[in-house]
This record gives structure tokens, C-alpha cells and sequence, in this order.
């Protein structure tokens, strides 16, 4: 763990060592016994990280050993404090002349003293620290040596995960889908058994590959394993092999046992013949069927190292791979092949095998009394059949008790922590955790800060981790680009899992890891003080670097004032880099918010959700503060004084009471990212539905800016132009345009060729919006949403290839916009509110390919006609205050792939006829779900159809 610390330690180097440098400029002096020091401690820093991360497996084999890890943590912690303390010295660098640059200089060093003095004799400590170390084990001292990485190494450097003997083949339950599928392809080579061409049983198809992925814990090996060893199953081929891989193998010795395990499936004897392994495997399997399991493997050039070995000419094989990495597996079976997810047990099945673990003596019959409280401590397991099976054998052995079972569940996090027999699962479920970067270690550690069945804005998340130095611009891509890189890979190695996706499909939009995931990662943490969680349950004693303050809410008034007197007494504020705050009421805020300006390194505030009703005073004061959330409180103003924030870059105020932006706003030249837009009504299609703020000239100067929703335009039109040098922007949202305004907002957004979301709104639904001058569109166009009149349909959003969501509001239309919309190849979402005056809408036929969801809201319309073959991926239709429609749209009934059908204040004649028995509820048979609204009706606010 000691890795984070040095990593963070590094990360500081590189924004500070810059500013000290230039502080030694004009102290001759200092400069090269200063410099001289800290190139020493960088040397060190880089050393013991290499030496760390080569030799984790080793470095807490001992209570020696360990105690020198912490002290390297410590050091590399005290680095990062020094040099970032430093920083709050160097303030005086964004002075936006020299004049008010060198006055600030004078009065603070007047104040504190020149801080090159104090950071010399600081760094002087931290080296003899180190020398410390070195002599206490020389190991450390030389940790900068190539030589001494693998100092702890001993015999091989193979690491096997094997299958945990929890999990049992007699006990493997559920998966039944895919357990019947993998043996149609075993036996048959593909799903559909009457495709196949069967000999013996076998299909005469070529090298088949199948690939089970999932998360560690969900039984991938069992699952292969129950199948596999069927003697129906091997019958079928002439020889059969399973080798364990892992994280790290020799190739020879794997390939090896292989060809061993082959022979004896035939029981014929190993020769000692000539040749490298690969040949030996390669000549062998020449001419014969057979089947292979590799079992956990890792890499994707692990297998294609493997399967290098494998002969071309293949009839009727079959190869199979475990993995817990999504992308090993769709590697692996991108042709030819088939991929089988197992993301946990249904609840059914996980309830089955609980009470078939918990309960043996009564035949997996659970006992009324212990029902509530045995459904609840399952249900905590998450269908992750390790987990049921681990806590289920731990329940067995208890007393058939309702009040020692609730104290179990209540205590789950200590059991699992003291537990040996628990605690051995995180090995499993944390399998992946050593094989990442220092990078991806600390994003996935990061997730601790999130209570139990939090799921997280990804959006937001990529943000917090640029915000704490994890992720850095690299190879052209922005920190944040580099920082969706990192969850991606977390989520594609299954130890981050995906709540909910954007309506694309391709991008996650909300994610989690497992609670219990969470209370491994959240014990690992607080050991290593990498996250401090303080609710009514824990108040931590350590020095806190990044604080979780959860569940002030539930605390009775007794819990509320420990809290408060934890909190107040005794604390030391001064290294937390990052505080959150999770259902936080009023008595909870006060002592919170009146500690803030101990906070003097935070980087990291959100505050969201939390009962502001005004700016805390003290955050101005936080000199390195880069992430501010206030979203969801009731404060009204930002102070002027918000120009201190210089490091700042995320700000967001979105559903605020914030109104306007203190024009002292501009100074803040790190910004990336600002939200501060409002929901007024409940109803999203009304006009004035969302509110932006207000802004004062000078935003021109926010170059960084990456997101920008929404800001008002303004009466005289300064802010369109200004725009035109935010070149960054990925987002922009504009409310309150006016008519004359077009030319300019067009010429505005031609320099942003980044742009992927755009939104503009005019003052009012009768205002025209024109954009027919946009001559060169931002190509990368993803979202678009036009709210007010158009004259007519702009050309140029043909030209959108990548644009998959389309939203037209008020535009009021003479012709229907969906013949320009036909050649949107990656369409998959549109929202037509008042867009259109015509009485019929016409889906030709095999037109929007990929639209999945579609809004209507056009209170002209008569008809609706889709023709054979529209739209054939949509899953989701809503009709709204379409009160000339009779009838439900001709053509619905071929829509295969429906969903759900949402109607809302729609006239009474149409919802009779989709009534069971109504005269057109034939044609809306097949769609699973439909639901009518009716807003104006106090007795039958909403109707199931379905």
C-alpha cells in the first residue's frame, strides 16, 4: 500500500519542484544544496515505488517488514505535505501582474518567513528519515538499485489463484440458461442444436472457443467444471486437458502439463522425444479432437501465447477459458466463439443455495423465525455464490437464534474482518486488486468513500479522480479522457460493476462496486489510511487524509453529539485532502462546516446534498481546493472572494438557488468544468422547465473550460461572442437566446471541434433560433438539443454522423424533420416536443436502424404511421398530450423489440381503446408494459394497462 503514498508523493513533486525552482532563482544561495535534496528524495521515491510494487507479495510477510512499509508510507505522506504546504506559499505565482504579484510576495513572507527556509530544513528531516531507514535494513537503503527488487523474491514467481474448495461441483446452482447452452456448444459447436451437423454426436465445425467471464467469487470454474468432467461430454473427443494459468506462468510448463494431461486422458505413455514444447503439443494434437480448459487467465497475450501452440487444421475442438477480464474474453472468442457473463445468482437461486449452505441439518429448509433476518444477510451477498456459500457455512454453525443471527448481520463487517474463514474470501474477490497500476489501485480504492449500495455518477467520478492527481493528461488525451480509460478497465476486469448505462449502451452512467467488495476495500483503507469513514458506528483516531462522513441522518440525538464531540475534540485536520459528506442534517453540518478552515490541503469538498443555505466563508481560504460540489443545496450567492481558488476546476452549483456568477469568476483560469443549471418544473417538456445563470464579461478567459451548463446569454449578446474562445469545450448549454444572436453563436461554436453535447434555448417558445449559418458543424456531435422556433430544419445536422440523441422543442415546423434525420446512422434517441405542425408522422420504411427510444409530443398530429421494417431495435415509446391521436400508431404491433409504452395526458377516447377488451388493444398486445399518466385527475393519477 505503500506505493499510493509514493505515488501521491511523486504526483506533488511534479507540481511543485517547478515553483520551488523558481523560488531558488532569486536565492543563489539555497539553490543548489535545496535542489541537490530534493533530486535525493525523487531518487529514493522512484526507487522504493519500483522496489514496493515488485516485491508486494513479500512485503508483509513479517512484522519487521511491515512496520518498515508504514514508515515508507509515512515518509512518502510527509513529502507530499511538505511540498504541497509549499504550494499554499506560492500563491503569489497567479497574480495577474507583476505589481500585485511581488506585494503579495512581501506580506506574506513578512508574515510566515521566506518558506524556502522552512522547506529546506524540512526536506533536511525527511532525508535523515530516510538514511534511517537505510540503517536499519539495508534492503531500503538500496532500494534504488535495480538488483535489490527482487530482494524478497524467492524460488518461482508464479502466483496461482486456484478455485476456491467452497465452491463445490455438487453445489453449483443456477446459471441454468448458460450451463445449457455451453453444452449445445460443447457437443454441437453452436446454439441452434438443428444447425448443427452432428457425427457421433459432434459437429463437424472447426476450432471453437468459449470464454466464461465474471467477477472473482461467481463460480466461472465450477460452472466449466460441473459440465466439463461429465463423461458424455469428454466422450466426445479423442483427448481432454485442464491446466491452471493465472497471473504469471512459464509458458514451457504449462504447455508441458498440458500435453501430459492429453496423453494420460488416453492412457498412453509421456516418450521422451525431441523438439521445444510447442512443437511436441503442436504434432500431437495433429488430427485429433479435443477439448482444453484454461482456467484464470489474465492477459489477452497470455492466451494468444497459448494458443500459438495449438494446431490450425482443427475439426470439432473445443478451447475454453475462465477469465475475469471482460476484454481477455471478447478477445478470445472474436471469432468463432461464444462468451457466457456470469454476473451472480438470480435471487431465486441465490436463496436456494444460502439455505442449502446455512441450513444442512433441515435439508435447505429455513426456519420461520429466521427467515426476515436470513433473507436480509442474502440479499447483502449480492447473488456472488463464494459469498452465500462463506457467510451461509459461518451461519451454519451458530445457534438457530433470531437474536444471534440479527447481531451477525448487524456485525458483518467486523465478522468479515475477524473472520479468518470470512476474511479469506477478499483474496477472491480482490484477486485482480495487485495486478493494477498504482493509478488504478488508487481509483478503485476510491470507491471506499461511497456507503453501502451507493452508486456513483461515473461523470462525477472522472472528475474526483482528476481532481486528486490519479489521473494525469497523457499521449494527447485530457485527464479525463485518461480517467475513463481507468474505469473502463476497472469494469472490464470486473471489479467495478456497471449500475446503469447511458441510453447509448456504450458508456456507463452510474457504477458501484459490491458491499462486499466495499467492506474489504473499506478495511484495507482505513488500515492504510488511505480513507477514513466516520459515521455514528466509527470515528477514526488516525491522522485523516480523506474523509467519508455517512448516516448522520439515522443518528439519534444521543449519536449526534458523540458525533459532534468526535468530531470537535481532539481532531487533526490539517493533511485531509478530501472530505464528502452523505446524508448530513443540520445538527451534523454545524460542527462540519466550523472545521473547515482547518482543512488547509483539502483538494476535494462535496458538500452536496448537504442543508446549506449560504456559502461556507471558510472555503475561500482552501488554497488548493480543485473540486467543489454544492449541487442539491439551498445556497444563493457566490462570494467575490471565490478569485482564491485558484487551483480550482470543477464547480458545480447545479440545482442550486445560485442565479448569478460574481464576475471575479473569470480569475479562476483552471476551471474545467462549471454546472449550474436548475429544474424549475417537474415536467421536462414545459418551456422554463431548466434555468441557467447569469455571467458577467470576461468568460473568454476560462480557456480550460470543458463543460459549461448552463449560463444565460446575456440581453446584449457579449457572452455568445466570448465564446468563441473556449475552444475546449466539450458541453455547452445556453439559455435565453435571441434571434440576433444566431450569427454570432454560430461562428462561436465552429471553434469548438471538440464539442460532443450541445443545448441552446431561446428566450421564449415564439423566438426564432437561427443556426442555418453554421458552415462548419463540431463533427464530434453526440447530443443536440434545440429548443425554440426554427424557420427551418438546419442542413448541416445531416451531417452529424456521430450523433445519437436528437431533442426538438417548439421548432414548429411546415414540413416533418425525420426525412433529415433518416441518414443519422447512430441515432438512438429522439424527443419531438411541439416540433411539428403537420397532422400525419411517417417512419418509412427500414428508416432509424438504431433508435431504441422515442418521445411524441405534437398536439396537432392525427396519425402516426410506422412502415415494415422502421425502427426495429426500439425498446421505448411515450406518447404525450398527443390529444388529437385516436388511435395507437399503425404499424406498432411489428415493433419486436418494444419495451414499454408510456402515455401521459393523453384523451380519454385513445386510452379506452388500449384497455384490455378495447377496440385496439390487439395491436399492443406483445408490449410488456404500459403505463398511462393523467396529471389533471386527482381519484386516478395513473393506470397500468399492461
Amino acid at each position: 500500500m505503500a506505493e499510493l503514498a509514493l505515488t501521491a508523493a511523486l504526483l506533488s513533486v511534479d507540481m511543485v519542484f517547478p515553483a520551488i525552482k523558481l523560488q531558488l532563482n532569486s536565492k543563489k544561495d539555497d539553490e543548489d544544496k535545496i535542489e541537490n535534496e530534493i533530486e535525493i528524495i525523487i531518487r529514493w521515491l522512484k526507487g522504493m515505488k519500483a522496489f514496493i510494487e515488485d516485491n508486494e507479495d513479500h512485503t508483509h510477510h513479517s512484522s519487521l517488514r511491515k512496520d518498515q512499509v508504514e514508515q515508507v508510507r509515512d515518509i512518502a505522506y510527509e513529502i507530499e505535505y511538505v511540498l504541497e504546504e509549499f504550494a499554499l506559499h506560492t500563491m503569489h505565482e497567479f497574480h495577474s501582474t507583476k505589481i500585485t504579484r511581488k506585494a503579495f510576495e512581501v506580506a506574506h513572507n513578512i508574515k510566515h518567513g521566506f518558506p524556502i527556509h522552512g522547506i529546506s530544513d524540512k526536506i533536511r528531516s525527511i532525508n535523515k528519515k530516510i538514511q534511517h531507514i537505510g540503517s536499519q535494513n539495508r534492503i531500503f537503503a538500496a532500494a534504488g538499485s535495480p538488483s535489490s527488487r527482487h530482494a524478497w523474491s524467492s524460488g518461482t514467481s508464479t502466483t496461482r489463484v486456484h478455485v476456491s474448495p467452497l465452491l463445490l461441483d455438487d453445489e453449483l446452482v443456477g446459471y441454468k440458461k448458460p450451463k445449457e447452452e455451453f453444452i449445445r456448444q460443447l457437443i454441437y459447436g453452436e446454439l441452434d442444436q438443428d444447425r448443427a451437423v452432428p457425427r457421433t454426436g459432434l459437429g463437424e465445425k472447426g476450432l471453437v472457443r468459449i470464454a466464461v467471464v465474471g467477477p472473482g467469487g461467481s463460480g466461472k470454474s465450477t460452472f466449466v467444471k460441473n459440465v466439463f468432467w461429465k463423461r458424455r461430454i469428454l466422450g466426445q473427443f479423442d483427448c481432454h486437458a485442464w491446466v491452471h494459468v493465472s497471473q504469471h506462468f512459464d509458458v514451457n510448463e504449462l504447455l508441458s502439463s498440458m500435453l501430459d494431461q492429453f496423453r494420460t486422458s488416453r492412457k498412453e505413455p509421456y516418450p521422451h522425444e525431441g523438439g521445444d514444447a510447442p512443437t511436441k503439443l503442436r504434432n500431437y494434437l495433429v488430427e485429433k479432437r479435443y477439448v482444453v480448459v484454461l482456467d484464470d487467465i489474465w492477459r489477452m497475450e497470455h492466451s494468444e501465447c497459448i494458443m500459438n501452440a495449438f494446431p490450425t487444421d482443427v475439426f470439432g475442438s473445443r478451447i475454453i477459458v475462465t477469465t475475469r477480464v471482460s476484454d481477455v474474453a471478447s478477445s478470445f472468442a472474436s471469432s468463432n466463439g461464444y462468451i457466457h457473463n456470469l454476473d451472480g445468482l438470480e435471487w431465486p437461486d441465490a436463496w436456494n443455495l444460502f439455505c442449502k449452505k446455512a441450513f444442512p441439518d433441515s435439508n435447505g429448509e429455513c426456519p420461520s423465525e429466521l427467515k426476515d433476518c436470513s433473507i436480509k444477510i442474502a440479499k447483502r451477498c449480492e447473488g456472488v455464490p463464494l459469498a452465500i456459500l462463506a457467510i451461509g457455512g459461518v451461519l451454519s454453525q451458530k445457534h438457530k437464534y433470531p437474536d444471534v443471527w440479527e447481531r451477525f448481520h448487524d456485525s458483518l463487517e467486523y465478522e468479515i474482518g475477524n473472520n479468518s474463514y470470512l476474511s479469506s474470501i477478499g483474496n477472491i474477490l480482490l484477486s485482480g486488486y495487485k495486478d493494477l497500476s498504482s493509478n488504478l489501485k488508487s481509483c478503485f480504492l476510491y470507491f471506499s468513500i461511497f456507503p453501502e449500495d451507493y452508486s456513483v455518477d461515473c461523470g462525477k467520478l472522472v472528475r474526483l479522480w482528476v481532481a486528486e492527481g490519479f489521473a494525469m493528461k497523457k499521449d494527447g488525451k485530457t485527464a479525463e479522457e485518461v480517467a475513463e480509460d481507468y474505469l473502463n478497465e476497472l469494469i472490464l476486469r470486473n471489479l467495478v460493476h456497471v449500475s446503469s448505462w447511458n441510453f447509448d449502451g456504450r458508456r456507463p452512467k452510474n457504477c458501484r462496486v459490491l458491499n462486499l467488495v466495499l467492506k474489504f476495500i473499506v478495511q484495507k483503507c482505513e488500515d492504510e489510511n488511505f480513507v477514513s469513514v466516520f459515521s455514528k458506528q466509527n470515528c477514526p483516531n488516525q491522522k485523516l487524509r480523506r474523509l467519508s462522513v455517512q448516516s448522520a441522518c439515522t443518528c439519534s440525538p444521543g449519536d449526534i453529539q458523540r458525533a459532534s464531540t468526535c468530531w470537535s475534540q481532539g481532531r487533526d485536520f490539517t493533511g485531509v485532502r478530501s472530505m464528502f459528506l452523505f446524508s448530513c442534517d443540520n445538527n451534523s453540518l454545524s460542527p462540519i462546516e466550523n472545521s473547515l478552515k482547518h482543512f488547509r490541503l483539502l483538494r476535494v469538498s462535496d458538500l452536496q446534498g448537504s442543508p446549506l443555505t449560504k456559502f461556507p466563508e471558510q472555503i475561500v481560504h482552501l488554497g488548493l481546493l480543485r473540486y467543489l460540489s454544492l449541487r442539491d443545496t439551498e445556497i444563493k450567492m457566490i462570494p467575490k472572494s471565490i478569485k482564491k481558488l485558484r487551483y480550482l476546476e470543477t464547480l458545480d452549483l447545479k440545482n442550486t438557488n445560485v442565479i448569478e456568477l460574481p464576475k471575479q469568476i473569470r480569475r479562476l483560469k483552471e476551471l474545467r468544468h462549471l454546472f449550474a443549471s436548475k429544474k424549475t418544473v417537474k415536467n421536462f417538456t414545459d418551456f422554463d422547465s431548466v434555468q441557467g445563470v447569469k455571467v458577467f464579461e470576461g468568460i473568454e478567459n476560462l480557456s480550460n473550460l470543458q463543460t459549461l451548463s448552463l449560463v444565460k446569454a446575456g440581453k446584449n449578446g457579449r457572452t455568445i461572442q466570448e465564446l468563441k474562445h473556449l475552444s475546449q469545450l466539450r458541453k455547452l448549454g445556453l439559455t435565453g437566446i435571441r434571434t440576433e444572436f444566431g450569427r454570432d453563436l454560430c461562428a462561436s461554436i465552429e471553434q469548438m471541434v471538440k464539442l460532443t453535447t450541445l443545448d441552446v434555448c431561446t428566450t421564449k417558445k415564439e423566438e426564432y433560433l437561427e443556426l442555418g449559418d453554421l458552415a462548419k458543424p463540431p463533427l464530434c456531435l453526440q447530443r443536440l438539443y434545440l429548443k425554440g422556433r426554427l424557420s427551418e430544419f438546419p442542413k448541416w445536422i445531416s451531417s452529424l454522423k456521430n450523433l445519437f440523441k436528437i431533442c426538438l422543442k417548439w421548432s414548429r415546423l411546415q414540413y416533418s424533420p425525420l426525412n433529415s434525420l433518416l441518414d443519422l446512422p447512430y441515432l438512438m434517441e429522439l424527443q419531438m416536443v411541439d416540433c411539428y405542425v403537420g397532422e400525419e408522422l411517417v417512419f418509412e420504411h427500414s428508416s432509424f436502424k438504431k433508435l431504441k427510444n422515442l418521445l411524441i409530443e405534437l398536439p396537432e398530429l392525427h396519425t402516426i404511421l410506422i412502415q415494415k421494417e422502421a425502427m426495429p431495435e426500439l425498446q421505448q415509446m411515450s406518447l404525450r398530450r398527443c390529444q388529437n391521436l385516436k388511435m395507437p400508431p399503425f404499424g406498432i404491433d411489428t415493433l419486436a423489440k418494444i419495451e414499454e409504452l408510456t402515455l401521459y395526458d393523453m384523451n380519454q377516447e385513445f386510452i379506452a381503446s388500449l384497455r384490455k377488451g378495447g377496440e385496439d388493444r390487439e395491436m399492443v398486445e406483445h408490449i410488456p408494459v404500459i403505463h398511462s399518466f393523467h396529471p389533471n385527475s386527482q381519484s386516478c393519477p395513473f393506470e397500468n394497462l399492461s
